[in-house]
């Protein structure tokens, strides 16, 4: 989830210990968009809470089809014993603005579902919600008005990676988060500036970024495609790992699960 989410929602979590031959072991496939071939990628990750407590994994994809960005994850979270599920698709236009077009989001909690439908169209995002385990299910149409270069927060990596390829030092944005169901999905203002590079950005051949989003600060390694290395939420004292999809699947079942 190179998530701007993570930031934005206190339970969340950052980082990817990563060898050179790792990092290029995995980042194969990122490196489409560098050569001016379409972008895509498929990465595994997992997220802790520090020092060392598994809270989740998920899988992120990305794949241009037809002239259009199609952004696709799915999550695992360890919450109160459980192993709950969120999925989220979303598109955009490949141009330069990465102009929003539609989403879906769906989780469960124990019994519980949510689903919410975005859409963005003239300007004005429209949104349904449906939660499954209440009498009144479907709850009435969110509308909102977008900054003209608002996007959605899955497409964050994509736009700074293309601020960098242009040398933008830093650059401020509004992103969507996709299901920011009590700010009323409102836009939320954010900013990056490149910092030094560190050993692990050398090692990994990653951009180092400061984000700042809804209030809260982290430090974020990208590579040339757009591609989340690691993100680190020291406020949050946790991390996001890129990994093998084998690690990935077998994180939570260290606690037993």
């Amino acid at each position: 989830m190179a998530r701007l989410r993570f930031i934005a929602l206190p339970a969340f979590v950052a980082t990817w210990v990563a060898l050179a031959p790792l990092a290029t072991e995995l980042g194969h496939q990122s490196h489409a968009h560098a050569a001016g071939k379409p972008v895509g990628w498929d990465g595994w990750y997992t997220v802790t809470v520090l020092p060392a407590t598994p809270y989740s994994y998920y899988n992120e994809k990305l794949a241009t089809i037809g002239g259009k960005l199609h952004f696709k994850t799915q999550t695992w979270k360890q919450e109160e014993g459980y192993i709950n599920e969120e999925q989220l698709g979303a598109f955009a236009l490949d141009n330069e603005s990465l102009t929003p077009l539609f989403y879906n989001f769906h989780s469960t909690y124990r019994a519980n579902e949510l689903t919410i439908d975005g859409t963005a169209s003239e300007g004005r995002l429209k949104v349904r919600i449906k939660k499954v385990s209440e009498q009144d299910a479907e709850k009435p149409l969110i509308q909102r008005g977008l900054p003209s270069k608002a996007i959605f927060s899955s497409f964050f990596p994509i736009w700074v990676a293309r601020q960098l390829a242009k040398n933008a030092k830093s650059g401020s944005f509004y992103a969507i988060l996709e299901d920011n169901e009590s700010a009323g999905f409102a836009p939320v203002d954010g900013s990056y500036k490149t910092l030094e590079p560190d050993e692990f950005s050398k090692s990994s051949g990653s951009s180092r970024l400061e984000v700042k989003f809804g209030g809260n600060k982290s430090i974020w390694y990208v590579d040339s495609a757009g591609m989340t290395v690691r993100i680190e939420l020291p406020a949050q004292h946790t991390r996001v790992d890129r990994v093998t999809e084998q690690q990935a699947k077998a994180f939570l079942k260290k606690e037993g699960q």
